[in-house]
């Protein structure tokens, strides 16, 4: 994590009306897709970074990441992943995207540092074994949803779907995975749901994981996703994460999918929203080779 030197943060905490008016300028401004995710992408003035970066500390790094990920990294030992409560799963998207051109901020991107993302291993839908640390030259695009596809499936399936028909020159050096977060349903085949509702299973650079209940919570916890389970089989929900790993098998950056859950728990996004943050994945995903 970047140290912030407090003698470099001025004493008052309000940005000018020249500098507010700069930063609404910036994120209104059209970005291309290949510049989007390139170091400077956005400038903004150096009052605005250290109050940025003051609020991101104060808020111990924003959710999941400041909860989960360092915890996991730093060799402490994380909370247990499987907890017993009532299923309460809100999920909404943070803004429009026709009021937001930049895909970074659009998905929430956060690149969050060079610490190595923990190996682990699974099985593929085919019943292969499947380990991270073989995926070194690769980037690996790790998302997470049910194997029964009654989350964000639908939403984050057609997603990696769409982004992997738009990357670039490295469209052969990326790999998008997807672990199982259902405790109830580990055995997974070509035929779960989690590939054929979102329309994957002819998809070969994506592949679904799944393991032994032990398997899969380490990897929970692992990764900062937190499985509620209820009394009935339909009550479980799980958080939603996105993370990028890079070629040298560094946790290079994270992002959080978002959809709107109905009165019946059904998870949509309409279709402008699911292709512009595909196109954020493919960028992501693309940059990291840069």
């Amino acid at each position: 994590m970047t140290d912030i030197n407090k003698d470099s943060v001025e004493s008052s905490d309000e940005l000018s009306a020249d500098e507010r008016a700069a930063i609404f300028a910036a994120s209104n401004t059209r970005v291309d897709r290949a510049a989007a995710f390139r170091t400077g992408r956005v400038p903004i003035p150096p009052k605005a970074l250290a109050w940025t970066a003051a609020v991101i500390l104060f808020l111990g790094i924003g959710g999941i990441v400041g909860q989960h990920y360092f915890p996991s990294f730093s060799g402490k030992t994380a909370p247990t992943s499987i907890a017993k409560t009532t299923l309460s799963t809100t999920t909404t998207s943070p803004s429009s995207p026709n009021t937001i051109t930049s895909l970074e901020v659009f998905m929430g991107l956060k690149f969050i540092g060079t610490a190595s993302a923990k190996n682990f291993s699974l099985k593929t839908q085919s019943g292969k074994p499947w380990n991270l640390a073989s995926q070194k030259g690769k980037v690996v695009v790790l998302a997470f949803y049910s194997s029964t596809c009654n989350d964000i499936c639908p939403v984050v399936g057609a997603e990696i779907k769409q982004a992997s028909e738009q990357l670039g020159k490295y469209s052969s050096r990326v790999e998008f995975v997807v672990v199982n977060t259902n405790p109830r349903q580990t055995r997974v085949s070509s035929d779960s749901a989690a590939l054929k509702v979102p329309g994957i299973t002819d998809s070969p650079a994506i592949t679904f994981l799944s393991g032994s209940l032990s398997q899969l919570n380490s990897v929970w916890t692992t990764y900062g996703i937190s499985i509620k389970v209820g009394a009935k089989a339909n009550q479980i929900s799980h958080n939603n994460a996105l993370y990028f790993i890079g070629p040298e098998g560094n946790l290079a950056a994270f992002s959080k999918p978002f959809a709107t859950e109905s009165s019946s728990g059904k998870f949509s996004l309409d279709a402008a929203s699911i292709r512009r943050y595909a196109e954020g994945i493919a960028a992501a995903a693309d940059s990291l080779f840069q």
